[in-house]
């Protein structure tokens, strides 16, 4: 798969999907390697980081870029490590048996947003002076978009940029929030309006005069790492530290979020793993009743659960990563279009990362606040990990967009597409007609034939749905919420039964633990579909005529009658828990 979206429009016996099966040996060995050095290295300082200590954060940003951490996706021609999306993302969640959510969150925003905009806009002068010191960990990083007064609504800032005189620099006057790094930072990517509405992007730096920083914030959770506001005091940036053209700043900001997101889906999808170790852990040694907890049923059920979240979080990052990969690799990083083929690539994927951030922050947090329960009446004390955590994992529903405004981003490029046919969504809905299920030609003796068809409905439904709301609509359904909510709740759950069945159906026969991934395919299917159905149902309930409804929808039950998927539940998590309790660890890695 190589565009975005794909998975809407992509029926059963078409292409496969990457998944982490597919890892090449040096993958592999880079995955351990960073594991090894969060275990062994951070895990022990992870107290100490809390107390927000910024030379053990520098230090630790030293080691990680002498091991080429902080260069992973930086093209070797400016001394990165040259490599894809994937390893970024697995490098990522092996950090998380870091157990540091202070310092991930300081790493990711130095290499992502704080780190790409000058690798991706910069001129080569820019990323001569400013690159090899971010990637060494010399100089720390910082992204400013956010105002007091525009978080969300960013576009509507107010922080402004005036050519001085003598036409050599910028003088910037305004205040800047919630600035991750923001007190350590040597580095400010920064955004202003020049002349009142050209939004622009600057590079500040140790010489720039009039970069003041305020308190730090006294934040809920990540404690550990650094976030106050940026007073911009007649501030002045020399021409030269524009960064991309003047007025086009809003590419520059929206850009390295997209990218953002999908690094953030596999932060959360990775500390959602760890969770289940440490409550494990825990349940084994923990008695009542004079059983450890993991021999009640109720205790197994979360576990089993956990580990279903975790299994379709990985399945959606890897998929993601890969059809970017797949995408970018047709472009030598020597051309000089590369940087506009990358996020052409990347902002094609908006779905993806839209998604993945959203699915696998959720999924934490839930893991998270399971934990805690798991945990009792200890979950709830500092001397405790998951208290910590769970403060920590908090703030993932609001980085890089919150998740409602993800969900905005899901529904609005779904419609883009559609309209603009960049994916054949009219072709298929001219094949599906008055039905509500694609007919798909599955052998008679495939073991899996009732679960392609589930996916393959879902699939259909999810289509049917977003024609209904351009019908409805139009260009307006970008101001429907409800509506727009409820469809990009059946995006994420189409997305994540399309994977998880593509990655089973990709399995070696030999493959050790296929039983217990099929378990946890039945089950996703089973769940996701109703979160697919149900908010069709809610939302063509609400925009189709009366006539119109009661046909459609009883349509609809009888394909849902005739199709009757079942999977027995119960079941299904004992399976996922038995090979949790044997392994001691999210068990369905290598």
């Amino acid at each position: 798969m190589r565009k975005g979206g794909e998975f809407l429009t992509t029926p059963f016996g078409v292409d496969e999907i990457f998944t982490r099966e597919k890892w090449s040996d040096d993958q592999k060995e880079f995955f351990d390697a960073i594991q090894s050095f969060a275990k062994e290295a951070v895990k022990p300082r992870s107290d100490d980081v809390e107390k927000l200590n910024e030379q053990l954060s520098r230090d630790f940003m030293m080691q990680m870029g002498e091991m080429g951490m902080l260069g992973l996706d930086v093209p070797e021609q400016y001394g990165g490590m040259g490599m894809d999306k994937t390893a970024a993302a697995l490098a990522l969640e092996a950090m998380g048996v870091g157990e540091s959510s202070s310092l991930m969150v300081t790493v990711t925003d130095h290499t992502g947003i704080g780190l790409l905009p000058i690798l991706w806009y910069g001129t080569d002068d820019q990323r001569a002076k400013y690159i090899p010191k971010m990637m060494s960990g010399e100089w720390m990083s910082s992204y400013a978009l956010t105002e007091p007064g525009a978080g969300s609504d960013a576009l509507n800032g107010t922080a402004s940029a005036k050519l001085n005189e003598a036409g050599t620099h910028y003088i910037l006057n305004g205040v800047k929030q919630f600035i991750t790094n923001g007190g350590w930072a040597d580095i400010g990517v920064v955004f202003a309006n020049v002349d009142g509405d050209k939004m622009t992007s600057f590079i500040l730096d140790k010489e720039t005069t009039g970069w003041e920083r305020g308190p730090e914030e006294h934040k809920l959770g990540i404690k550990g790492s650094s976030t106050t506001t940026y007073v911009l005091n007649d501030c002045t940036v020399p021409l030269e530290n524009v960064l991309g053209e003047v007025g086009k700043g809003a590419a520059v900001a929206f850009n390295v979020l997209y990218i953002g997101r999908l690094k953030l889906g596999a932060v959360t999808m990775g500390g959602a793993k760890h969770v289940i170790k440490t409550a494990l852990d825990y349940a084994q040694e923990r008695k009542q009743f004079a059983q450890p907890l993991t021999a009640f049923g109720m205790m197994q059920r979360k576990f089993a659960d956990m580990v279903i979240r975790c299994y379709e979080a990985e399945t959606i990052t890897y998929q993601s990563t890969g059809s970017i990969d797949a995408g970018v690799e047709k472009y030598e990083e020597d051309d000089v279009e590369y940087y506009n083929h990358l996020y052409s690539v990347i902002e094609d994927h908006a779905i993806e990362n839209s998604t993945n951030k959203i699915f696998s922050s959720e999924a934490l947090w839930i893991n998270a606040d399971d934990g805690v329960q798991i945990f009792g009446g200890y979950g709830f004390s500092e001397e405790y990990p998951l208290a910590r955590l769970l403060r920590d994992e908090r703030v993932n529903r609001i980085f890089e967009g919150t998740n409602e405004i993800n969900k905005l981003i899901i529904s609005g490029i779904a419609m883009k597409k559609a309209i603009l046919e960049e994916l054949p969504i009219r072709d298929q809905l001219l094949e599906l007609g008055d039905n509500w299920i694609f007919d798909v030609d599955i052998p008679e003796e495939h073991p899996q034939t009732q679960e392609i068809k589930a996916v393959e409905l879902g699939r259909a439904v999810v289509l049917k749905t977003l024609d209904e709301l351009i019908l409805k609509y139009g260009q307006d359904f970008k101001n429907t919420q409800f509506e727009i909510e409820a469809f990009a709740n059946m995006v994420i759950a189409q997305q994540v039964i399309f994977s998880v069945l593509r990655r089973y159906l990709q399995y070696d026969e030999a493959y050790p633990r296929r039983d217990v991934a099929l378990s946890v395919l039945k089950v996703s299917v089973l769940r996701n579909l109703e979160v697919i159905v149900s908010n069709a149902k809610k939302i063509l309930r609400h925009i189709l005529p009366e006539a119109d409804r009661n046909a459609k929808l009883g349509k609809l039950d009888e394909t849902l009658t005739t199709l009757a998927y079942h999977a027995d539940v119960i079941a299904e998590q004992k399976t996922v828990f038995e090979l949790l309790l044997k392994r001691g660890m999210y068990p369905l890695n290598d």
